[in-house]
């Protein structure tokens, strides 16, 4: 089941006549526990078995957070005993579930480096849906209760509600738990505000995915193999970078979109996950706009407990190079996965040892500026290059196809998939013009005639279902 399937049509609609009947302030127990059992059902409907999987990790947790709760601060050892087994357990899963052939693959490359060959058989698992995400959160519970940020809680139900909430269960935004477990005790009536900007963020994020990234992913999907080829130009791989470019950033922002549009009509806030990424200016502030909750995740649960920047320059360098290579790998266990965030990790370095990350160092003069923006957007889709490609070696051979520089003219099927890429373009320019003072936010009469023209756009140009690039991961 997912947002573009009639089951969650059907599923979502019983769920907000629960919401406007039995659930008018969000907090009524009958309501709650409809919002429950249509979460189970949400997650169940792929591989039933599973719920058992995201149930160990929500309960390791939960009795972890209990006794970190009954532990005086002063008990140093036990604590860091318990956080130690509740990370072991989500990791472990985690790891098993997604990395096992990873693992098996970097073993018997180093066993046939020293001379011995080894056979390992493949692990045949379907990966639990959503693992990554679930994971993410369900850990962030469990380290802020260690930290002394957040009470235990002492209902499971209310708990397991947080992770298996179903409009961010799949892929994001990751929610932590200081922010979502206040909202379960807050009463907040559907009001038509409330109605008319949840509907809003459902009707943007399902023109994302529906109409811009599902028709990109038609032209990427067809043709993205012959950006291998010797024959591919530069001007035809350029293209389809651009394209997948486009396509990863509406099919992802699509789903937060829908997935917020969806909780607020519930009754829940959920965070912003993206914020037009293709305009800024560096690696950092790209990474303050692009899947926002993962990168701010990543930033105060390992990058700062590693040291931040408060350990000197090289250390700092270190610390932007491993959290961005764990977080490529949080992507999926590929090896091209490990060089997309490998990539990240030494731009950044390399932005921040030139005193580009932030408008206050050399970046401060336009030309500096406009010139490290360019080469901020080269690195992204370099980058893009590898988390798209099948394999390193793949990606390497279109990369060189780009680098000949051989700009011949396009085919016109590479002009029809630009349109698709026109509204994205429109919306990042009109989010940088909005955060710059240049123009005001759309009233509400203009919200609702783009609002028609999107739904329109749905009706008459969607291009057939396809999974969320997300999903996988």
């Amino acid at each position: 089941m997912s947002f573009v399937s009639w089951a969650f049509a059907a599923l979502f609609l019983l769920v907000m006549v629960a919401r406007l009947t039995i659930g008018r302030r969000k907090v009524e127990p009958a309501y709650v526990a409809v919002l429950l059992a249509a979460s189970v059902v949400f997650y169940a409907w792929h591989v039933p078995a599973y719920i058992f999987i995201l149930l160990l990790s929500a309960g390791v947790d939960y009795a972890a957070a209990l006794a970190l709760g009954r532990m005086p601060p002063a008990a140093v050892a036990r604590r860091r005993w318990i956080l130690g087994i509740s990370l072991a357990v989500n990791l472990g899963l985690l790891g098993f579930f997604k990395y096992a052939n990873l693992l098996n693959d970097a073993l018997a490359r180093a066993a046939m480096a020293m001379g011995v060959e080894m056979t390992m058989a493949p692990v045949s698992l379907i990966l639990p849906m959503g693992i990554s995400f679930y994971t993410f959160q369900s850990m962030s519970y469990t380290i802020d209760v260690y930290r002394g940020r957040l009470a235990p809680l002492g209902s499971f139900t209310r708990f397991f509600l947080y992770i298996i909430f179903f409009p961010q269960l799949v892929a994001g935004p990751i929610v932590r738990a200081v922010d979502f477990l206040p909202q379960m005790t807050r009463p907040r009536r559907l009001r038509l505000k409330v109605f008319y900007e949840g509907m809003w963020l459902i009707i943007v994020g399902f023109f994302l995915k529906m109409v811009c990234a599902d028709n990109l992913a038609v032209y990427v999907n067809e043709h993205w193999d012959a950006g291998y080829g010797e024959r591919a130009t530069a001007a035809f791989s350029l293209w389809l970078v651009a394209m997948f470019a486009g396509q990863i950033f509406a099919d992802f922002a699509g789903y937060s979109s829908i997935a917020r549009g969806a909780a607020y009509l519930l009754g829940y806030r959920l965070p912003i996950n993206f914020n037009a990424p293709y305009v800024a200016g560096s690696l950092k502030e790209f990474w303050e706009r692009w899947h926002i909750t993962l990168s701010s995740w990543l930033r105060d649960y390992l990058y700062v407990p590693l040291g931040g920047n408060r350990r000197g320059r090289l250390r700092t360098y270190g610390n932007l190079l491993v959290v961005m290579v764990l977080g490529g790998l949080w992507h999926g266990a590929a090896y091209t996965y490990i060089v997309w965030g490998a990539i990240h990790g030494v731009a950044l370095a390399v932005e921040r040892a030139l005193g580009l990350q932030d408008a206050r160092g050399a970046g401060r003069f336009p030309a500096v500026r406009l010139a490290w923006f360019f080469v901020t957007q080269a690195v992204v889709l370099v980058a893009w290059v590898f988390f798209r490609s099948s394999s390193f070696e793949n990606a390497t051979a279109f990369l060189a196809n780009i680098a000949v520089m051989d700009f011949d003219m396009l085919d016109s099927w590479s002009w029809v998939g630009a349109l698709f890429l026109v509204p994205i373009a429109l919306q990042h320019a009109w989010a940088w013009a909005e955060q710059r003072g240049v123009v005001r936010p759309l009233a509400p009469s203009a919200r609702a005639a783009l609002a028609a023209v999107m739904v329109y756009g749905i009706i008459t140009l969607y291009a057939g279902t396809s999974d969320f690039i997300y999903f996988q991961f």
